[in-house]
């Protein structure tokens, strides 16, 4: 079939959230993913208690559960000699993107193997590698090139060890980067960082080191819904990257789903889910470029954990 409702350039957390949503909603929608999962990704591999909620949204908690994902209950943040621990009020989940971007894949319609070459305005609305749709989403990533990003000199690392950490997310940091570990399935643990352009080669001498870079924070204004990384990437340090493919995800969803059974221009859906995205995320964005800037200087960084009480932090980073 070469028409559907909507299209997803990228078929990863995000997109197959989003196809997921869109199916649920009645709409007839594909995913189109370059890669084909189970592979390895550089990520965090942290769920959120807030990421978690959206993992259940879309019926998937069971099939993550059983995967082996690893419960969260605290984070541990180490800076400049301080070190402060911040309880969860609700348990986030540890699981590597190797595992959960199979889980969210399966069973959905995500076509794997399908490198996106084209995307053009047609009498439809769109032409995707010549499947013709009303609508286009962008879940391409961080350094995908349908949505222009504004790139920093700064590149993600992330490698594994066959030793868990138990039930605390450990987070550094440090005067090339900062970064964490955190145990996932299989009895493993995964660590990611982000690290400084100019410091990298030291940090990349490892055989199962994945790196990933250079990092966009800013989406630049462009032609597509974009969700995901392709929408902006959030500051490690929040801890909520996962959380924001999937909300963007469903968000888009419900706003596409609702604009073509209004019969609304694309413009106009684009420009709704935009406006709901900034509601829900610009705070926390915000946040963490505060924080990607103080980590220039440790010093304040060390007072300011120092005197924030925990359960503040708690609230705006990891609620």
């Amino acid at each position: 079939m070469n028409k559907h409702d909507v299209v997803i350039i990228g078929g990863s957390l995000a997109g197959a959230a989003c196809v997921r949503e869109l199916e649920r909603l009645g709409i007839d929608a594909i995913a189109l993913e370059r890669d084909r999962f189970p592979r390895r990704k550089v990520c965090g591999g942290f769920l959120s208690p807030g990421g978690v909620k959206g993992v259940a949204h879309l019926g998937l908690l069971n099939d993550v559960l059983n995967a082996g994902a690893v419960q969260v209950r605290s984070a541990r943040v180490h800076v400049g000699g301080v070190e402060m621990e911040i309880p969860f009020e609700r348990p986030g989940l540890g699981i590597s993107r190797c595992a959960l971007d199979e889980i969210f894949a399966r069973g959905a319609r995500v076509r794997q193997g399908h490198t996106v070459r084209e995307v053009k305005r047609s009498n439809a609305g769109f032409a995707v590698d010549g499947i013709d749709c009303s609508v286009v989403i962008d879940a391409s990533g961080k350094l995908g090139r349908f949505t222009q990003r504004r790139r920093a000199d700064e590149f993600g690392i992330q490698y594994t060890k066959p030793q868990a950490r138990g039930s605390v997310l450990d987070f550094w940091f440090f005067d090339e980067g900062y970064g964490g570990g955190v145990s996932v399935e299989a009895g493993h643990a995964n660590f990611c960082f982000l690290i400084k352009k100019d410091a990298l080669p030291k940090y990349i001498e490892r055989a199962d080191c994945l790196v990933t870079g250079p990092l966009a924070y800013d989406k630049l204004p462009g032609e597509f819904i974009a969700i995901g990384d392709a929408a902006g990437m959030l500051d490690p340090f929040c801890g909520e990257g996962m959380r924001h493919a999937i909300e963007t995800g469903v968000l888009a969803a419900r706003v596409v789903a609702a604009g073509i059974r209004r019969r609304t221009t694309y413009e106009d859906m684009k420009w709704q889910y935009q406006s709901e995205w900034e509601r829900g995320w610009t705070r926390r964005r915000a946040l963490g470029a505060g924080i990607r800037r103080m980590v220039r200087r440790p010093s304040i960084l060390a007072a300011a954990i120092r005197i924030a009480p925990a359960s503040l932090i708690n609230r705006f980073l990891f609620s």
